[in-house]
This record gives C-alpha cells, sequence and structure tokens, in this order.
C-alpha cells in the first residue's frame, strides 16, 4: 500500500474510530529528548485530536444526517479495499487504528556516531494488547522476509530487535508507551532520562522554546499539532561524511542558509474563535545576509485591487522592496561569480536576447505591491482553476511598450510562436497559440479521444497590461472576468462582506506587528467545482472504466451510487472563509492562517 494511501487511512482512523482511555501520565516526549533533536512532531492526544476535529466544520459537516451515508459508503470501500490485504497479515485496519490512545511523537536524534536516530512514541493507553499483537506480526513478516529476532534488556526494559535487509527495528514497552527506534542506544537514552529530568532537554533550548513561544492560539490555546526542525543540524547531519559534504557545509554561510535557525508550527483546532488556526515561524539569526537579505517585505496594503472578482477562490497581496532584494541578489551574486557578473549575465542571457533593459525596464519600474488570484471558470472541470500573477508598475505605458518589444524580437521574432494579441478597455495582453499538429485519419478512436482531452485541458498562457499592473495568467478567461470586473465595478472582492470579516480578523491577530502580506481563501468556490466534477457523469464514466482493473475504485463506484452525495447546500452551509498574514519581526517570519467559524453568519 503506497506511503500516502496508508497515511490517509491511519488519519481518517482517528478522526472516525471514535475515543477511548486518556493519555498515559509521564512526561512529554520534548522533556525526554534532548536538546540537539533535529526534527520533532508532535500529536498531543489522538482522542483529544478526535473530539476537537469533529467541533470543526468539517467534522460537523462528516456527522450531518444528510452526509452520513456517503461518509459511511467511502469509508466502508476504503475498508473492502484493504480487506484482502487484513487477511494476509492477520490483523485489521480498525486494529491497528486504535492502537494509539494518547500522544504520538516522532523524532530524529544525532547520535555520537552513525546515521541519526529516529525515536517514536505511541501512547497504548490502559490496552496494550492490540499493539503487541501488531508487532508480533511485524516479526512474523520480517522473518519470512529473511530478518533475524534479538532482544537484550535494558534497566529492565526489554528491548526487541528485529534485524532486517535495511537495517534494525527496535522496540519496546515503557510505562504503556510502545517505543520504535533504528538504534539500540537511541532508546537505552531515552529511559534513562525517561523521568524528564534530563539536563538538557529539547523543551528548554532556546530555538525550540522560540517556536513554541510562537506557535500558540490567540487566548493561550495549547495545539493539538505541534513540529520542530534545525535544518541546518539536520543537512549537518544527514550529509556527514558523504561525497562532497564538506563543500556542501562550507557553502551554506556563503549563501547566508546558515542564518535559518529554526523552522516549526503548529495547528489548533476548534477555539473560542476560529475553527482552525495554524503557526509557521522561521528563526532567523540577525543581521541577516545572503540569501535572507533578499527578504524585504514592507507593509502590505490590505484593499484589494479594483479588478479581483468576488467570486476569487484564493487572494493573496504582498508589498516587497523590491530594490533592496535586487541590491543583495546582486551582492550576492558577485560574490560568488565576481564584481558587475549578475549585469554581464543578465546583459548577455536577457537584454541581447529580448532587446530591453531588464533592470531599468522591468526591476526599476515596479511599484512593489505583487498579488495572486485564483478563480474557478464555468463549467467544472479538472482544469477549471485559474491562476493569474500581477505586479503593480510605476509607469504603465512603459510597460506596455516593454512587452510589444518581447512579443516583437523574441516569441514571435526568435521562437516563432503564435499569439494573438488582444486590446479591452485599458488592457493590452497577449495569449500563445498552441500548435496542433493534425491526426492521422486511422488513428484508433480511443486514443483520438484522449488527445483531444488534453488538448483541451491545456493551459493557454496569457500576460500583457491591465490598468497599473502587468501580469501573467494562465488562461484568458480569468484576464475577461477581471477587465469585466473592473469596467463595471460588480461583485468586487473589496466590497466582500466576508472579505471585510477575516480583514478584521487579521488586524487583530497581526496587534501592533506589521503585516507584509494577506491571503484570503474561499473554499465554498473550490467546493463547488469538486462537488460538480463528482457529479459530472465524465466522473462516473471514469469510475466505470477503472472499476474492474481498480479494486478501491470500484468499491467506491459501488458505494457512490448507493449513497450518493446529498445537496450541494448541505455540504456548503459548513464552509466558512480562511485567511492568513505574513509577519516580519525581530525573530524571523511568522505565518498565521485560520478558518472562521461558520456560525459567525457568513
Amino acid at each position: 500500500m503506497r506511503p500516502i494511501l496508508a497515511t490517509s487511512l491511519v488519519l481518517a482512523g482517528w478522526f472516525f474510530a471514535g475515543a477511548a482511555s486518556l493519555q498515559a501520565a509521564r512526561p512529554a516526549a520534548s522533556d525526554i529528548l534532548p536538546d540537539n533533536t533535529v526534527i520533532y512532531a508532535r500529536l498531543t492526544n489522538v482522542n483529544e485530536v478526535k473530539e476537537k476535529f469533529g467541533q470543526t466544520s468539517i467534522g460537523k459537516m462528516m456527522n450531518d444526517p444528510q452526509m452520513q451515508p456517503f461518509v459511511a459508503g467511502v469509508w466502508l470501500a476504503i475498508n473492502d479495499s484493504v480487506a484482502q490485504v487484513e487477511d494476509q497479515v492477520g490483523i485489521s485496519l480498525d486494529e491497528v487504528l486504535s492502537i494509539p490512545q494518547g500522544e504520538i511523537a516522532f523524532s530524529l536524534v544525532p547520535q555520537e556516531s552513525g546515521p541519526l536516530a529516529f525515536v517514536m512514541f505511541i501512547d497504548l493507553g490502559d490496552n496494550p494488547a492490540t499493539a503487541r499483537k501488531a508487532m508480533e506480526t511485524l516479526e512474523e513478516l520480517a522473518t519470512g522476509d529473511g530478518a533475524t529476532l534479538e532482544s537484550e534488556t535494558y534497566k529492565e526494559t526489554k528491548l526487541n530487535i528485529i534485524n532486517g535487509r535495511r537495517g534494525p527495528l527496535v522496540y519496546c514497552e515503557q510505562d504503556e508507551t510502545l517505543l520504535l527506534s533504528n538504534r539500540t542506544e537511541a532508546l537505552e537514552d531515552v529511559i534513562e532520562n525517561w523521568d524528564g529530568l534530563r539536563e538538557n532537554p529539547l523543551s528548554q533550548s532556546q530555538k525550540f522554546v522560540t517556536i513554541m513561544s510562537n506557535s500558540r492560539g490567540t487566548k493561550d490555546e495549547p495545539p493539538q499539532l505541534f513540529w520542530y526542525a534545525d535544518p541546518i543540524e539536520a543537512v549537518r547531519e544527514i550529509s556527514a561524511g558523504g561525497a562532497g559534504s564538506g563543500y556542501l557545509l562550507a557553502f551554506l554561510p556563503v549563501l547566508g542558509l546558515d542564518g535559518v535557525k529554526a523552522v516549526g508550527g503548529s495547528h489548533i483546532m476548534a477555539t473560542e474563535d476560529f475553527d482552525a488556526i495554524s503557526h509557521l515561524h522561521v528563526m532567523l539569526e540577525r543581521p541577516r545576509t545572503g540569501v535572507l537579505a533578499m527578504i524585504a517585505p514592507q507593509n502590505a496594503e490590505t484593499k484589494p485591487e479594483m479588478w479581483v472578482p468576488a467570486d476569487v477562490t484564493t487572494y493573496m497581496t504582498v508589498n516587497w522592496d523590491v530594490e533592496k532584494t535586487y541590491n543583495a541578489l546582486e551582492t550576492l551574486y558577485d560574490s560568488i561569480r565576481g564584481e558587475g557578473k549578475l549585469a554581464e549575465d543578465i546583459d548577455r542571457r536577457i537584454n541581447n536576447r529580448l532587446k530591453i533593459d531588464f533592470k531599468a525596464d522591468i526591476i526599476d519600474n515596479l511599484d512593489g505591491r505583487f498579488t495572486l488570484v485564483q478563480w474557478y471558470e464555468p463549467p467544472a472541470r479538472i482544469n477549471s482553476q485559474g491562476t493569474l500573477l500581477a505586479a503593480k508598475v510605476r509607469d504603465a505605458g512603459a510597460a506596455r511598450q516593454t512587452m510589444e518589444t518581447i512579443v516583437t524580437n523574441f516569441f514571435e521574432g526568435d521562437l516563432g510562436l503564435t499569439i494573438e494579441r488582444h486590446e479591452i478597455g485599458t488592457a493590452t495582453y497577449w495569449t500563445f497559440i498552441p500548435p496542433d499538429r493534425p491526426l492521422p485519419d486511422d488513428m484508433d478512436e480511443v486514443r483520438r479521444r484522449r488527445i483531444e482531452r488534453a488538448r483541451r485541458m491545456r493551459p493557454e498562457p496569457t500576460f500583457g497590461v491591465m490598468g497599473e499592473y502587468i501580469f501573467v495568467a494562465d488562461r484568458p478567461g480569468l484576464i475577461e472576468q477581471a477587465i469585466r470586473t473592473q469596467a463595471t465595478g460588480d461583485r468586487r472582492l473589496s466590497d466582500d462582506l466576508s472579505y471585510k470579516l477575516m480583514l478584521s480578523k487579521l488586524q487583530r491577530q497581526a496587534g501592533e506587528r506589521s503585516i507584509s502580506a494577506i491571503s484570503f481563501y474561499k473554499p465554498e468556490q473550490t467546493l463547488r467545482m469538486w462537488y460538480e466534477l463528482a457529479e459530472a457523469d465524465s466522473t462516473k464514466e471514469f469510475l466505470g472504466s477503472r472499476a474492474e482493473e481498480n479494486q478501491f475504485l470500484g468499491n467506491l463506484k459501488a458505494q457512490m451510487e448507493a449513497n450518493p452525495l446529498p445537496p450541494f447546500s448541505v455540504i456548503s452551509k459548513y464552509m466558512a472563509p480562511s485567511g492568513g498574514i505574513w509577519i516580519n519581526d525581530e525573530s524571523g517570519i511568522h505565518y498565521i492562517a485560520f478558518q472562521l467559524k461558520r456560525e459567525e453568519g457568513l
């Protein structure tokens, strides 16, 4: 079974399997692990996660009486698909999913010699029998594949060792907790510090504390999921002794990447004010040098542009000091390649080919505001989503002339591409027309339809100038929608009540800190597209054509026919907008994303 599918099954099982016993009373894994741990992830309590998930909009939607038949049908399709595997290994999916009963933690810990050790903690609660059965099953499968078994005792704890072809797996039980690792000495160290009184635990590391303190809820709500990484130390440990590792490690300070001290974040569900909150914090050393010196966000403009439609699915805008970033890039590039090499290479590789002055015509004309928009173009299909990236310019006329020059001298001249030019109102844009070679008359009809379908799904790269913005998009339909919105003033995102509510929440989250970027997301629009796609005849035909070859798709098709989706209104009533902000402060870069609660009247 593929790792992604296995992970999905485990997560789904945790969310739907129901609650069990309380977390074992022991110190948290971060109090037991050493402070040089380079990777750490912790799910605080599986049962709490189930409970909290049930309080979120998605949890409530899946428990809706009108949704229950469909959800149960999908879960039954998954169970039916793994039934054969269950028969072979002698343990059911439900049994595996019932093993975790409290904290689950995963870590990578450096050792005195040899490779990194992974250490995993799984709380078993007061019913460890299923875990023991699972490990016995694993031993049987491993020995059948040529592995050998042995055991040893450390401080009255029995360590079981499976020596397989890809290395050892060591496991033991310690106070109703299943411990697993690839290194015996790593588990011995955990057992040695099981009381949580280690002199230098991970939980007291300055990097860990900084990440953790920046990743709690607005009212100090503890996260259900927390993760932490020391990326530079992880690279050093993983690359140690490898070919070229010395060169790689020596090059990190040159790029300034050794200034990334730590990365981490959290996910908090069902808080007092929000459906969910996620944090991401990148801890950076000061002063920033090299690549990190290119990070130059400025205070973001929060009002959407007048051309942004209200029915977008995603909107993100950022203000950036382009000159500072370019100068930092030039300094870094020239320090590696030689004085004046960036200007020389740009002149040779860009200016001479495009017949422009890249620095004067493009970089110096950028105002600093960049915006990303995603929008679904009806009717619903796999490639319905359109994406547009726009940049505000100081001189729109000069930008238009630059694009005219690039199209004439490079795309139509050097490359010989077919490009259509359009002018609508204040907008001028160009669309690539990909060439289609004629299909042979005797081509198989199935292959012909497949090729024609693939052609219809191809993106249509489009770029141009609209008002004060230059843009690039993957389809002209999105550009046309933006032009209509700007011209008519109808249904603009700037007038949307859900956006205004989200903006007030974002500004409250930032407090006195400056906001560098804002993102806004409407899940209802995306869900509508996937709903229409799920109900489309083409989807049913696809499932039907693959049902005989793929057991899961066959089971899914049968369950969807027996338990169809309820009306879209049943699903959409649980969907609420979400948003996020980027903050650039003394300790580094911080991102906060959250989803509103539906009961706020959106």
